[in-house]
């Protein structure tokens, strides 16, 4: 009762004192600290010890290490300059404010679990010692990122990008010239496109080679058609022709960031800001390896951005701009049928668009109805018409198929009924030679060389069996989802980002031809490609778990701001990630999270924009 008697008192002075003696405020609100925070000190100390913990655990430091005694140093200061900020500004640091940073901390802490957990018990046999480690470096962990994520919340809550009167109109058109220069060295070495299988796939199906297919997009293989046509026409040369197409695909993916630029122009962001955004297209390097490569990932990428850019528009401006009203059904058309789970990510999106502009109905929901009525034509009626196959129910089931294979591996039990209705479709003699924790197309092909059309007609039946294999060995399912989702949710996934050169051998007339060469040309592109290995914090920009979990900050700062319905900016985004995280063949394939990385420069400016 002293104690709040005596904070009441110093409060009372410190409004007073607030009026005429700024200064004195000041001094007297620390002095009333201590009252307030008696045990500030232990508390602060356990904290910094669970976090050395935890990261000496997972860095493999040795306790003996003389790096943990300047660490533990390091994390009590860092954590009672936090624990000041929080005192000082209380009209921030709300109890709204706390409950965010711990939703985000509990949700990052338990994904550092389950990706970490083999590395942070390793070398422990008994399961109680493992548990014990578990929940220490969870708890460690825990006190680190709710300590950072309070820290960027009291800073990043009150901030605001200052608006910007003068619009300077050549910025966009500087932008889109930027990309394209800092594009063009990788175009002349790697003339005239790259090409992997899947392109050479497409390029079959352009010259009939092979029938139609929507296992990659058809709609995206119309395109390449369409430019290698007229490449053909005009040159009689295939390699000319397909250079038509990759010319058309930088100066899309260029021109989906100028309109990216002229936005935030628009939206007052800085001209510098600007700048570092446009940087990051033209001169990292993936960008460029992407935009030479014929992939139906790159340009659905840029769709994603265009999509997210006109939902921006629409959100922020309520004054009807002809621009966002052409291109966001033209944009939500593309991302419906360049890749499969874009059309998924929409239709799971539609919903909550529809909510957040339910006051705008007239104009967003004829807007998305063109989007349905378009993308419904073609994938029916159209494909219909020029035959087209579509893919086979096994493309679908990736995860559930490693999920049973794990089991199998690992030599669970399994019931007579159960290994007969698993040899129905598939021969388990080689599923333990060709079962890869990251890698889905080894059991797809088994199936496929099985029996997937019993599969195909008997899906109820299979269903069951993976629901019930997966109530009596959940450890497996749990730890094949992990090794075959990991790398888009984790940040510290080892995987290669671009490196890819040249095309594949192939039968339809193109080859590589580059313009420019050398030893010099070749170790520059290496280097470039090498350094997001070599240095921190770059190397973010090439995991795509850590351009998640800056997404997922991104809308912690937003829900912080209590601006709700401006979280539905990031929803195609995110719901892109949802879509592999159901059904990805590979655990850290950095293209299919390629729309991520492309849209990451408008994520991170989204809670700081003001409403005009």
């Amino acid at each position: 009762m002293t104690c709040l008697r005596i904070s009441a008192i110093h409060y009372i002075i410190n409004m007073h004192l607030s009026i005429a003696v700024p200064k004195l405020q000041t001094e007297v609100f620390m002095f009333t600290i201590p009252y307030n925070k008696k045990f500030l000190i232990p508390v602060l100390l356990i904290q910094s010890f669970f976090s050395l913990w935890t990261v000496c655990r997972a860095c493999s430091l040795s306790s003996r290490s003389i790096l943990a005694p300047i660490l533990f140093i390091a994390f009590f200061l860092y954590f009672k300059y936090i624990s000041q900020l929080e005192e000082k500004r209380p009209e921030i640091f709300t109890k709204h404010v706390s409950a965010v940073a711990t939703a985000v901390s509990f949700l990052f802490t338990m994904l550092f679990l389950l990706a970490e957990s083999p590395s942070l018990t390793d070398g422990l046999d008994h399961k109680l010692f493992r548990l014990v480690i578990l929940a220490v470096c969870g708890t460690g962990f825990f006190f680190l990122i709710y300590r950072s994520l309070t820290l960027l919340l009291i800073l990043a809550v009150p901030y605001t990008l200052t608006e910007n009167s003068k619009q300077v109109k050549h910025i966009p058109l500087f932008c889109f010239f930027a990309c394209l220069l800092g594009w063009f060295p990788y175009f002349l070495y790697e003339y005239p496109a790259i090409m992997t299988p899947d392109s050479i796939n497409q390029l079959e199906q352009v010259l009939s080679m092979i029938p139609y297919s929507n296992h990659h997009p058809w709609a995206h293989t119309m395109v390449l058609k369409a430019f290698y046509s007229l490449g053909f026409f005009l040159t009689g040369n295939p390699n000319a022709a397909l250079a038509f197409f990759t010319l058309f695909q930088m100066c899309f993916m260029a021109a989906c960031v100028s309109w990216l630029i002229a936005t935030l122009l628009k939206l007052g962001v800085k001209r510098c800001i600007c700048y570092w955004a446009a940087a990051f297209y033209a001169l990292v390097p993936y960008h460029a390896v992407f935009a030479v490569t014929i992939w139906k990932d790159v340009m659905f990428s840029g769709s994603v951005l265009l999509f997210t850019t006109a939902l921006t528009r629409l959100f922020f401006f309520r004054a009807k701009q002809l621009s966002p009203y052409i291109i966001y059904p033209l944009s939500g058309i593309m991302i419906c049928l360049f890749r499969s789970n874009g059309w998924y990510a929409f239709l799971f999106s539609l919903p909550f668009l529809l909510y957040v502009f339910r006051r705008r109905l007239k104009e967003m929901l004829p807007l998305n109805l063109v989007i349905l009525a378009v993308a419904l034509m073609i994938k029916i009626p159209v494909m219909n018409a020029f035959h087209v196959a579509q893919p086979d129910f096994v493309e679908s089931v990736c995860i559930p198929l490693q999920q049973t294979a794990r089991v199998i591996c690992e030599d669970q039990e399994l019931t007579t009924e159960e290994w007969e209705q698993i040899h129905k479709v598939i021969d388990t003699t080689y599923i333990k030679e060709l079962y890869a924790p990251g890698f889905a197309d080894n059991m797809k092909e088994l199936v496929r060389a099985g029996n997937p059309d019993y599969l195909a007609k008997h899906k109820g039946e299979y269903f069951r069996l993976w629901l019930s294999l997966g109530f009596r060995y959940p450890s497996a399912y749990l730890r094949a989802y992990i090794d075959q989702t990991i790398g888009y949710w984790y940040p510290d996934t080892a995987y290669t980002v671009g490196d890819i050169d040249g095309i594949i051998s192939n039968g339809t007339g193109v080859a590589s031809q580059p313009l420019i060469g050398g030893p010099f040309v070749v170790k520059t592109k290496e280097i470039l490609l090498k350094l997001g290995d070599m240095l921190p914090l770059y190397g973010l920009l090439f995991s795509m778990g850590a351009m998640l979990w800056g997404m997922v900050c991104c809308i912690a700062i937003v829900f912080a701001k209590k601006q709700y319905r401006r979280s539905i900016l990031f929803l195609p985004g995110l719901a892109v990630i949802l879509t592999l995280l159901i059904a990805t063949p590979v655990s850290s394939e950095f293209r299919y999270a390629y729309s991520l990385a492309y849209t990451m420069p408008l994520y991170l400016l989204l809670p700081f924009i003001q409403e005009p």
